[in-house]
C-alpha cells in the first residue's frame, strides 16, 4: 500500500472516529459514552411522555400545571436546581400534583459538556440537594442541558446511580421563531407510542424566553395526542424506571 493510500486510510478512520465522537456528545440519543434511554416503551396501552425542561420559573410552570391539571396529563419535569431554589412553591405544586420530577444540572451552563467529573458531580449533587430539601425526594432521572454529555458525564452519573433519559421528538419551543402552530405541526403528524417528547415550562438562570408559546401549545397538543390515540404519562411509567431512591 502506498503512501498516499494509508493517508487515505488514515483520514477516513479520523472522519469516522470524529463522527462518532460528534454523535455521541451533541446527539441526544448517542450512547457512546455510556447507556441513554431516549425512548420509552411500546408494550401497552399506547402511551407518549411530556416532559418539561428548566423550571421552576413563574409565568410558565404554573400556567403548563394548570392545564395538565385540566386535562389530567401526567407529565415529566426537569428542574435547575438554582431554580428550584428560588422558587419551591411551584416544585412543591409540581410533586403535589403527580407529577415526576428529574435533574436537570444546578445552573443548565451551556459549556458543562465540556466540564470534569467533579463538576458533573457537583452540578447532579447540588439539584438532587435541592429538591430533597423542598419535597424530599431524591430523582432517580437526570437529563443534561441540550442533550450534551461525554464520558465525564456518564461516569458522574455511574457514581450516582441515576439514569440519563434524553428524548427522541424535539419541537424547538424555545426558539425566537417559534409559534403554537409550528409546535405542532413538528410534533402531531408522526408520533407513535414510546416517543419521548422535549418542552420547556421554564427559563434557565439569568436568560430570558417568554414560555407563552408552549402554553399556548399545549393544549391542542395533548388533544391532539389523544385523537391519535395516545395517552400523556410520566416517565416512569413509560421507562420501567423508578421515580426516586
Amino acid at each position: 500500500m502506498s503512501l498516499s493510500d494509508l493517508a487515505i486510510v488514515g483520514l477516513g478512520a479520523w472522519a469516522s472516529s470524529a463522527l462518532a465522537i460528534t454523535w455521541g456528545t451533541f446527539v441526544p440519543s448517542g450512547w457512546l459514552w455510556g447507556d441513554v434511554i431516549s425512548r420509552g416503551t411500546t408494550k401497552g396501552p399506547p402511551r407518549v411522555a411530556l416532559t418539561f425542561d428548566d423550571g421552576p420559573t413563574p409565568g410558565g410552570t404554573d400556567r403548563i400545571l394548570d392545564l395538565l391539571a385540566e386535562l389530567n396529563a401526567p407529565s415529566t419535569f426537569f428542574v435547575i436546581g438554582e431554580n428550584v431554589e428560588r422558587h419551591p412553591d411551584l416544585l412543591r405544586r409540581i410533586d403535589a400534583e403527580g407529577h415526576l420530577i428529574g435533574n436537570h444540572t444546578f445552573d443548565h451552563h451551556h459549556w458543562g459538556v465540556f466540564g470534569h467529573r467533579g463538576f458533573w458531580r457537583n452540578q447532579i449533587e447540588r439539584t438532587d440537594a435541592a429538591i430533597e430539601r423542598v419535597v424530599g425526594k431524591r430523582p432517580r432521572i437526570f437529563r443534561p442541558p441540550m442533550g450534551h454529555k461525554t464520558f465525564m458525564t456518564t461516569g458522574a452519573l455511574q457514581r450516582s446511580g441515576k439514569v440519563m433519559i434524553t428524548w427522541n421528538v424535539r419541537c424547538y419551543d424555545g426558539l425566537a421563531s417559534a409559534t403554537p402552530q409550528k409546535i405542532l405541526d413538528r410534533l402531531l403528524p408522526r408520533r407513535g407510542a414510546g416517543d419521548i417528547i422535549i418542552l420547556h415550562d421554564g427559563v434557565e438562570p439569568n436568560r430570558r424566553r417568554d414560555p407563552a408559546i408552549t402554553v399556548k401549545a399545549l393544549k391542542p397538543l395533548i388533544l391532539g395526542l389523544r385523537n391519535r390515540g395516545l395517552e400523556p404519562a410520566r416517565l416512569d411509567e413509560l421507562t420501567g424506571i423508578a421515580a426516586y431512591f
